[in-house]
């Protein structure tokens, strides 16, 4: 087994002679690299924390923004916002490459989130959906960079359990946006052209302060190459050998894929539950935003519990199962709420609810864990770049597929939907198992 990105084995140069011995690290050197990964931690902590504030903030008005100021419909803004997402996720991997190789991933981070803050204020120049859709594009690049360069950065510090640490940083990210969509609604509420603007360059002052934070993480070096054989054992490899292991490691496109497919549901919460319970049920409305504060601070607050618990590839493998079983039960008790009571549905649809935030909280936590721990560690960068691609192409078509299943399609699609997370959940063990033993 390799050494952990965060404890490195630093040998002097030997100038080829054998008899100079190694320095092995002692107390203190331990000592300190614990100390310098406990800065670290707090350092990437408090950055998500102040970008996810931000986030929380933007992606709640700017819908609503080039809707009312732009007078863009809402499907050329679904459209935007989609094309932008699939043209972001074809740089994950040679992000991540340069990750590995080239560019020191705090160094990367604090440039795309840089350059992520001046595209954001590029969103008060648009005037058209002609003028958008480059804005978006450019945007949900630098966000995957980001998002890519930081993972690796979690990996390389989150000492023997980066998945638990990278769970941490979700729940106090998630804590964040929920005061950040809070903030939104006195935005919204002002209904003021002046006030959207403050709010949009307000957030892109969090984002150059999160690129900023990013800066100062000390981290250890690269981590010698030994790439795994999708087919077998580990072996060594060179520049060559490395350069796009992640597009040909089988098993982990295939981990990828399948939660790509899960992420989908995410928008089935997000968009489809509020259009259903408006349309087909006698729910109240206020309902809706009781519902989406309620699995913000879930997620929050449970999270990094879960992903303690789900520490292993086995674990997550099971972890599938159950999150794809409760987002079908998800969807089947949605159907089941239309025509009911208002009492009946409401306690059919909190049922429901209680349901996605544990499916969210397990898959969340099974790819954390196999994304993590299955990508080698000298190639984190470009395992989860490609992780990265798969997450954004998921939400980025998850919209359009909720609506159309959901809305169009009606019951039926909503049971289609509960048959698909279903089964891709209960691939999970079969799909990890394949990935484990590629890598014994």
């Amino acid at each position: 087994m390799t050494e952990t990105a965060s404890r490195p084995l630093h040998l002097p140069d030997t100038g080829g002679t054998a008899s100079r011995p190694a320095h092995l690290p002692g107390p203190g050197d331990t000592a300190d690299a614990e100390r310098a990964d406990d800065r670290a931690q707090r350092t990437v902590i408090t950055a998500a924390m102040t970008g996810n504030a931000g986030y929380g903030l933007l992606s709640t008005i700017t819908v609503l923004y080039f809707s009312t100021f732009l007078h863009l419909s809402a499907s050329r803004i679904g459209l935007a916002l989609t094309v932008a997402g699939v043209g972001a996720m074809l740089i994950g991997a040679p992000i991540g490459r340069l990750a590995d190789t080239v560019i020191p991933p705090h160094i990367g981070a604090a440039v795309s989130y840089l350059l992520l803050a001046a595209t954001e204020a590029g969103l008060l120049l648009a005037r058209s959906f002609a003028t958008l859709l480059p804005v978006l594009l450019v945007a949900s690049a630098f966000q995957l960079s980001a998002a890519t360069m930081r993972q690796t950065i979690v990996a390389r510090i989150g000492g023997p359990r980066p998945a638990t640490f990278r769970a941490k940083v979700s729940a106090r990210s998630n804590l964040a946006m929920v005061l950040g969509m809070g903030a939104s609604s006195l935005v919204i509420a002002t209904e003021s052209r002046q006030v959207y603007f403050a709010a949009i360059l307000a957030c892109c002052v969090l984002t150059a302060v999160q690129g900023l934070l990013m800066f100062t993480i000390p981290l250890p070096g690269p981590v010698p190459a030994t790439a795994p054989d999708p087919g077998g054992a580990q072996q060594a490899a060179g520049p060559e050998g490395t350069r796009w292991e992640a597009l040909r490691d089988l098993p982990y496109l295939t981990i990828c894929a399948l939660y790509g497919v899960l992420t989908v549901f995410e928008a089935v919460v997000t968009v489809a539950l509020p259009l259903w319970i408006g349309q087909h049920t006698t729910a109240p409305l206020w309902l809706i935003a009781v519902f989406g504060i309620a699995n913000a601070l879930s997620i929050a607050f449970l999270l990094t519990g879960v992903g303690g618990r789900v520490n292993t590839p086995r674990k997550a493998g099971r972890a599938l199962v159950f999150g794809g079983a409760f987002s079908g039960v998800f969807c089947v008790l949605v159907v089941l709420a239309s025509g009911l009571p208002t009492a009946v549905a409401v306690t059919v649809l909190t049922a429901g609810v209680i349901a996605s935030i544990a499916a969210e909280l397990l898959t969340a936590a099974a790819e954390m864990e196999l994304t993590m721990t299955l990508a080698p560690e000298h190639a984190k960068g470009q395992y989860l770049g490609l992780s990265q691609s798969t997450l954004t192409a998921g939400l980025a078509v998850g919209p359009s597929v909720a609506t159309l299943a959901c809305v169009t399609w009606g019951q039926a699609g909503w049971l289609l939907l509960a048959a698909l997370f279903t089964a891709a959940g209960a691939a999970g063990p079969a799909i990890t198992g394949w990935a484990r033993r590629t890598r014994s």
